[in-house]
This record gives C-alpha cells, sequence and structure tokens, in this order.
C-alpha cells in the first residue's frame, strides 16, 4: 500500500495511518494525523495539526479500515465516556471542490461536539462520469464504497462504545448514491438515511428492487428547482414513493442549514420512532424447512405475538419454527411497547423448495 506520492504507507496494529515524516512531509501530506483508539495518546507531529478543527477542541482523526484497507476520517466528541453508548452518523462526500471526505466531516464536527455523538466520512470511491461508465462499473464502485462503509462502522465499534439501535447514514449530492444504496440495503444497522440535494443516476438502485423497508425513515433533503440536482432529487423521491419507502420530504439545499436538519432528522427518528427489525436466518442443510428468528428493537418489548403464516404462532422473544410444507410465508411479529402501543414488523421468509 502507498501514499499519493507513492511512498510506502504503514499502519500499526490499530489501523492507524503513518504518513513519511520527511522535511516535507507536512506541505506533501496536509492530512497528517497519528491517532491510537480507546485510552491511547494522540501523537501528532510538531507543526502539522492540519486534520485539527479550530471549532472543536479534539482532532479529526485518520484511519485504516482493516477489512478493505480504505481509509476514513471521525471525529470523537470530546466528552466521549466508553461507560454509555454513543450515536454514529457516516457520512458520504460528494465530488467537486469540497468533494472529500475531510471536507465533509467537518461541516458536521461542531454538531457531533455539541450535541453529543461520533461523525465518520470513509473515503469513498469517486464515481466517474455517467457518460463514461457502464451500469456494471457504477455498480462495481457502489459495491465497494458499500464494503467500505461497513467496513468503518464495524471498526469503531471494535475500539469504541457505539449504540446498536442509533447508527444513521448521510450523503450530499454524489455521495447521495452510495448512501442510499448502503442503507437501504442493511436497514438492520442504520436506522434512517438522510440524502440531501442527491445527484445519481437511478439505475443504480436496481439492485434494490424489493428490498425496501417500509419502516426505515428517509429524509430527502432538495431544492426541486435546482438546475443540476433537480431533477434526480424529483427521480428519487419518486422511486422510493412508488417502493413504499418512509419518505420524510424536506425542501432546502445543502448550504442553509442542511447538517443541522439532517441531525434533527435523526433526533427525531430516535425520539418518535420506535425501531425493531426481524432477522431470519437460512435452515441448516439438516433441516431445510426450519427457520430461526431474531429481533433487534431500540426498546424492550414487554410482549412478543409471532405469526409465522401457516397458522403456527409463538409467544417467545427469538423463535425457531419448523415449516411442514416448502413455500413462501410472511412472519409478522407483535411488540408491546413500553408506552402501551403496539409495534409491527414482517418479513417474508422462503423455505425448501421456495427458495
Amino acid at each position: 500500500m502507498t501514499t499519493d506520492s507513492g511512498l510506502p504507507k504503514q499502519v500499526d496494529a490499530f489501523g492507524r495511518v503513518r504518513r513519511p515524516t520527511a522535511r516535507r512531509a507536512c506541505m506533501s501530506f496536509p492530512r497528517v494525523p497519528a491517532v491510537m483508539i480507546a485510552v491511547f495518546p494522540i501523537l501528532v507531529p510538531a507543526g502539522c495539526d492540519t486534520l485539527r478543527d479550530p471549532n472543536v477542541p479534539d482532532p479529526i482523526r485518520l484511519m485504516m479500515e482493516p477489512e478493505t484497507g480504505g481509509e476514513y476520517e471521525y471525529y470523537r466528541p470530546s466528552s466521549y465516556d466508553r461507560a454509555k453508548a454513543w450515536p454514529l452518523v457516516i457520512v458520504c462526500h460528494g465530488t467537486g471542490m469540497d468533494g472529500t471526505a475531510n471536507a465533509e466531516l467537518r461541516k458536521w464536527t461542531s454538531l457531533s461536539e455539541s450535541q453529543g455523538f461520533f461523525v465518520a466520512a470513509p473515503k469513498l470511491v469517486k464515481p466517474k462520469s455517467r457518460w463514461k461508465t457502464q451500469p456494471g462499473d457504477r455498480e462495481d464502485a457502489l459495491r465497494a464504497n458499500e464494503r467500505l462503509i461497513l467496513g468503518t462502522v464495524r471498526h469503531l465499534q471494535g475500539g469504541h462504545h457505539i449504540s446498536a439501535d442509533r447508527i444513521f447514514l448521510a450523503g450530499r449530492s454524489t455521495g447521495a448514491a452510495p448512501a442510499l444504496f448502503t442503507g437501504l440495503s442493511h436497514p438492520d444497522l442504520f436506522r434512517a438515511v438522510a440524502i440531501v440535494q442527491p445527484k445519481f443516476d437511478l439505475a443504480d438502485l436496481g439492485p434494490l428492487q424489493g428490498r425496501v423497508d417500509v419502516n426505515q425513515p428517509v429524509l430527502l433533503r432538495h431544492l426541486p428547482s435546482d438546475p443540476l440536482t433537480g431533477k434526480d432529487a424529483r427521480a428519487a423521491q419518486d422511486w422510493l414513493l412508488q417502493h413504499h419507502g418512509d419518505i420524510v420530504d424536506d425542501r432546502g439545499g445543502y448550504r442553509d442549514g442542511a447538517v443541522d436538519r439532517v441531525v434533527d432528522f435523526f433526533e427525531y427518528v430516535v425520539a418518535s420512532r420506535p425501531w425493531a427489525h426481524v432477522k431470519a436466518y437460512a435452515p441448516d442443510a439438516g433441516t431445510p424447512l426450519e427457520i430461526r428468528f431474531e429481533l433487534k428493537a431500540s426498546f424492550a418489548p414487554t410482549s412478543f405475538e409471532w405469526d409465522f403464516g401457516d397458522g403456527s404462532t409463538s409467544l417467545l422473544s427469538s423463535p425457531t419454527h419448523a415449516y411442514a410444507e416448502a413455500g413462501t410465508y410472511r412472519v409478522q411479529v407483535t411488540l408491546g411497547h413500553p408506552s402501551g402501543k403496539a409495534v409491527v414488523r414482517a418479513v417474508t421468509v422462503s423455505v425448501g423448495d421456495g427458495s
């Protein structure tokens, strides 16, 4: 692995990126962090504090994600206390003059510090111009960015106390495509998704046909009259509505308080949208008609009522059900919420020859 200049890149056991420290290192490598996670000290070479944001007390940290070898930058609030779980927002940068992970992250650091959440910006694979790529090339880039985003979440979870039910994903401009693609593909991980002034080809969402979780809120902040992104935003809105997405339409650009609006949206989701997700595990080879179910929730359910779609029911929290026949079944669970209201979730499973 090499740096942008072709010099070797060194990575320690903590995923910390070490850059060459020649005399001109600060000029050649303006984003020089030397960072350790957990309780280890932050080591910044004298005069190389370019990853420091003057608006916040702690530095921006540059890390290598070990699963893909990609890099990400993140900010951890100075009030961080490992004794409690912290929210995490992953932000996807666009292209253009400010289309870098660092530029995008700096839009979020002040709110991260004041509101108390982690924010991370993976260094995404930048999409090429539409007229120079085939759909398969764009999907390859989306898949690569998906792996980097997921690896970034896991890497941060490994070194910090991240709240499992308060992980969010946001993307601006061309960064909306990897945010929407990854977020909608993993509703069991990302509680909500926000895209601002999206600019991408709608064909990029093709692999998500029939996979949209109707209970995953999606914020679309856009200006329909914008000559550069208005058409793409309207197309994304239509696509989400056609696929029964839980969309929140917010009219506005990305410069007039967009980050504040996105944070407000995430706070609204936490306060008013109970999160629950059903996971169905494929059967073992020896029991092809048996499915195991697990549930993730942001609250402690007071009751469980499972309907397996074949006339059978269960009151267990994580039941295993053996179907009598192969086929496709709609499984529904009704959860008792501490507020007294019921929360209903459903999943479609295929068993046996119906898979």
